[in-house]
């Protein structure tokens, strides 16, 4: 079976796992009180329900990278704001990550936005009950949408 951009199998026991294990409260994971803004090289995607993961590769100021994963929404709320086919996400491309930050430390975090190579600036987190984005907040500047007509980024 392979379920992730990257044509990696995925193991069989990964499907053993019942949907109460996989699934949570986002602020039981994730301190949704801090944002913070990664740049990364895409390096996977499992898009899976119930909820869809991205690899990026983020270097350090030393140098060092480190393999950041953030979570979204699954698949089917990722096609409802308009990112309806995972080739939208390419694989060596580098993209700019709004999220909210894993509460042990670990480089994991809940995607709130993505920019894209392109300068495309999409919301992907906390989408009200109507399927609008949520402002960013404040400290997410780094990644405010590209200025009308601009595209670059």
């Amino acid at each position: 079976m392979i379920d992730s951009i990257d044509g990696s199998p995925t193991g069989l026991a990964v499907g053993f796992a019942s949907t109460a294990d996989a699934h949570h409260a986002v602020n039981a994971q994730f301190d949704v009180t801090k944002s913070v803004v990664i740049t990364g090289v895409l390096t996977k995607v499992d898009w899976r329900n119930p909820h869809a993961w991205f690899w990026f590769d983020v270097t350090q100021p030393d140098g060092s990278v480190v393999k950041w994963g953030t979570e979204t929404v699954g698949p089917n709320g990722l096609r409802r704001i308009g990112l309806s086919d995972r080739r939208l996400f390419n694989i060596g491309d580098t993209y700019q990550v709004e999220l909210n930050p894993d509460r042990s430390g670990k480089p994991l975090g809940f995607t709130n936005a993505f920019k894209f190579p392109d300068g495309r600036y999409v919301k992907v987190g906390f989408i009200d009950a109507n399927g609008n984005g949520i402002a960013p907040p404040d400290s997410a500047a780094a990644i405010a949408p590209p200025a009308a007509g601009g595209g670059g980024g």
